[in-house]
């Protein structure tokens, strides 16, 4: 009984958690259930469950699970007498940790405290100690089990309850609280500013787990990066238009994007019927967009991709050297594809006078406003 007490508070906070985590806003890319769907379809049951468990786990829980418990009762109690649930998911946003991507080893496990989670990013893991919540699907998923990629696990209680590695290698999303002792350093990002900054002009959204500014970026999230660079992101959204590639599915908006930049001739596929959208976008894919959308065209001579690009980029003021060769060691990451965006926006068109910012501002894009103050957030 006791077991089944905790199994619906951890669903209550997995809730609040996860709410949270949505709260914050998305390329919609993200498996994580939409706020939206989690409202439709999940909240009235957990609510229920979670009030008829609640009392009778005051008596029973341990200390340590004592301020969980009245937090994850507040949210819901809060959502039942009509208090806004976006306003409660921001309050539990303030005080749960932030995320770091690892990469581990066969063997090495991920445990955590009440309300941690994690992502398998990369590679196999297992179930271990008794259960885990899947926040996609809503449900436990008791030990032994595989668990998938890019799905969110929630631990419901701090009992060894995690995950061990079983392939070779494995990269892994930690969030809240969730460990191993093993971990690799991880990469600790240096542009959160810029990240504000672009947020604040409508530039850079993140996805459903944040800025994730520690990872790679895929090749669709780099072109949506380009197509708002260029300020065209409404006709992008608006394009009925169709594309040859057979390996976009799953977000509607996403065919959209690509359907759009191909017919700009802004990207291509990585084959005649292949975008690979998901697949890891390198550094050259960035320094490409970024020109395009300063006005530099590799169809007609002004760079070559993956040669030339990294030359043009330091000689127009894009990169210092010394920027450009930072970048240029280790794994290109979502943190500096920020960069690279914000040190576009003071750069100027391809042969005016013209900055890239201006030009937005121009065009209705941006505001002057709106640019004024992502450059109090940067600093700059």
């Amino acid at each position: 009984m006791r077991k089944i007490v905790r199994a619906a508070l951890a669903c209550g906070l997995a809730l609040v958690c996860s709410a949270a985590a949505l709260a914050a806003g998305g390329t919609a890319e993200d498996p994580l259930i939409t706020l939206s769907k989690l409202r439709s379809s999940y909240l009235d049951t957990i609510q229920e469950a979670a009030r008829q468990k609640a009392a009778a786990l005051q008596s029973q829980a341990e200390q340590t699970m004592q301020e969980e418990t009245e937090r994850a009762k507040g949210a819901l109690q809060a959502k039942a007498i009509g208090i806004d649930l976006d306003q409660v998911a921001s309050q539990v946003r303030q005080q749960v940790g932030g995320t770091q991507m690892v990469t581990l080893e066969k063997g090495d496990q991920v445990t955590g405290p009440l309300g941690a989670g994690f992502v398998l990013r990369e590679g196999s893991a297992k179930i271990v100690g008794t259960e885990l919540i899947n926040i996609t699907a809503g449900g436990t998923r008791p030990a032994g089990n595989a668990i998938a990629q890019n799905i969110y696990y929630l631990i419901p209680q701090q009992d060894g309850s995690g995950i061990e590695i079983t392939s070779d290698t494995a990269v892994v999303q930690l969030r809240d609280g969730a460990a191993s002792s093993a971990a690799a350093p991880a990469y600790q990002p240096q542009y959160q500013l810029y990240a504000d900054g672009l947020k604040a002009m409508g530039l850079f959204r993140g996805s459903d787990l944040g800025y994730e500014l520690e990872r790679q970026p895929t090749r669709l999230e780099t072109l949506i990066m380009l197509i708002r660079l260029l300020g065209e992101e409404e006709e992008a959204l608006a394009y009925t238009g169709s594309h040859p590639f057979t390996d976009v599915t799953g977000w509607e908006d996403a065919n959209k994007y690509i359907a759009y930049a191909v017919s700009k001739g802004y990207t291509n596929g990585v084959s005649a019927t292949e975008f690979a959208p998901q697949s890891p976008a390198n550094a050259a894919t960035m320094y490409t967009y970024v020109l395009r959308a300063l006005g530099y065209s590799d169809q007609e001579g002004d760079f070559v991709w993956n040669s030339t690009d990294r030359t043009l980029a330091v000689e127009i003021g894009l990169l210092s050297q010394s920027q450009m060769e930072q970048i240029q060691q280790g794994i290109f990451r979502r943190d500096q594809a920020v960069f690279l965006c914000w040190q576009a926006l003071s750069v100027h068109m391809k042969g005016t006078q013209t900055d890239l910012a201006t030009k937005l501002i121009g065009e209705g894009a941006v505001t002057w406003q709106q640019y004024e103050e992502a450059k109090q957030i940067v600093g700059s």
